[in-house]
Order: C-alpha cells, then structure tokens, then sequence
C-alpha cells in the first residue's frame, strides 16, 4: 500500500428512503487491496443486505436517519492497513418543503482562491436573498493530470466554505449546487483552479546501493519515493550522482 486513496469518499447529504452511496477507490497494492467500511468508528457488517460494498462504493439502502455518521474507508492486505479520509454523511428524516422558486434560481460563484496550505476558499451568491430552508453543496473534481469523480462538500447555510487539503500539481473544477430537503436546484458557473507544485517535502526512502551481478564495475541504485503526503506535486523523475 504504498500510495495513498486513488479515490476518497466525500461528504454527503441524502434523504430518508434514497440510495446513500459513498465512492472510495484504495490505494495500489499486491496483493490487492481488501475494502471495508466504518461508520463511527466501527466496521459495517454486511450480512443484512442493507450494506453493498462494490469494487470499493458502498451503496446503503434505503437510508434511514440513524445512517448519519463518519464514514471511512478501510484498505488492507498482507502488508498492512490504510484508512481514508472521513466523510461525513447526512441523512433527514423527512422532505422538507421546498422553497417554491427554488428551481428558478441559481447561485454565482463568484471566486475561487487558494490558500498557503494548499486548501481553496470558495464564495458564492444568490439573488434574489436565500430562503431560510436553503443549503449548499460545494461539487469539486480533479481534471488534470487525471480526472476523478465529483466530490461533494456540504456548506450548509453559508455563502462560504473551505475545501482542505487539496493536491499540488492537480487542475480542479467547482460549482456550487443549492438544495432544500430532497430537492436540488441549479448547479452554479463553474471555476478551475490549478494547485501549484512545490519542491517535495522529503527525499527518497530506502535507497541502497550494490554491485551488479556481472562484476564489470556497475554499481545498481534503487530507492523508494517519498511519502505521498510530501510529493507537494507530480514527481517527474529523479537525478543520480555521485
């Protein structure tokens, strides 16, 4: 399990009675990373039939209230465990009425911008002024060098938010979705951002040098990368000297 979560659950509101699912893709491993998942903590037994754990997606139907919680994604083989971010999962109990105009409007997102730690601070508006039964949802996703699914970040009732922890050297897309109870208005304009790359953060693991098996004087280096959380971008390659 050398790299981290191709995939990471997102938070996530749903309505009573709806599927509820929750996108995780492990990381890379031989043998093949296992999934399970924990909710608050403990592992989701599957044997009810209410749970479905599908190449990694846990699908949970028909949601009930008592299904809010943290969500984590659990990765293991023979070499060890990795766990995911936690998603937090929102379930209402019932339909709220929604705002009858609701359909008709449609946020701005007025700008995007990054913040030092590699985190993004969204702001949006809406005109005519929110009713008091609207939230937002904040839908993000990786364009470049890869791309990924929509990740979806409950703002609640702000106008505001922050998405944490992003990934140097990746090209994102946002917009901003209102919503009332089980009804979802209009997404908003969309935004890209790149996140810039810094030097990384720490150097190669586990680098040993030896002769090669021939005896002509050839010497074989071999090294590990650094840790995910320091490649601080996308590593293009690596320089040997000596």
């Amino acid at each position: 399990l050398r790299d981290n979560f191709r995939l990471q659950p997102g938070d996530l509101v749903a309505t009573a009675g709806q599927v509820l699912e929750l996108d995780c893709v492990p990381p890379s491993g031989h043998p093949e990373p296992r999934v399970t998942w924990k909710k608050d903590g403990v592992t989701l037994d599957l044997a009810g039939g209410r749970y479905v754990v599908t190449k990694g997606k846990l699908k949970v139907a028909p949601a009930r209230r008592s299904d809010s919680g943290l969500y984590v994604c659990v990765a293991a083989n023979a070499a060890g465990e990795r766990q995911s971010r936690g998603a937090h999962v929102s379930v209402l109990g019932r339909r709220e009425a929604a705002p009858r105009d609701l359909l008709a409007m449609r946020p701005h997102l007025d700008n995007v911008t990054m913040l030092p730690t590699a985190a993004v601070q969204l702001r949006w508006q809406m005109l005519p002024p929110v009713p008091a039964l609207v939230s937002f949802m904040v839908l993000y996703r990786s364009l470049l060098p890869t791309s990924t699914s929509w990740v979806q970040h409950d703002a609640g009732k702000l106008l505001s938010t922050i998405i944490p922890q992003l990934r140097r050297g990746h090209q994102y897309e946002f917009k901003v979705r209102p919503y009332s109870g089980g009804t979802q208005g209009l997404d908003s304009n969309s935004r890209h951002l790149w996140i810039p790359e810094e030097v990384p953060s720490a150097a190669p693991q586990r680098v040993t040098v030896g002769r090669a098996e021939a005896g002509n004087g050839t010497v074989v280096v071999s090294w590990e990368p650094p840790p995910p959380e320091a490649h601080n971008g996308i590593i293009q390659g690596y320089k040997v000297w000596g």
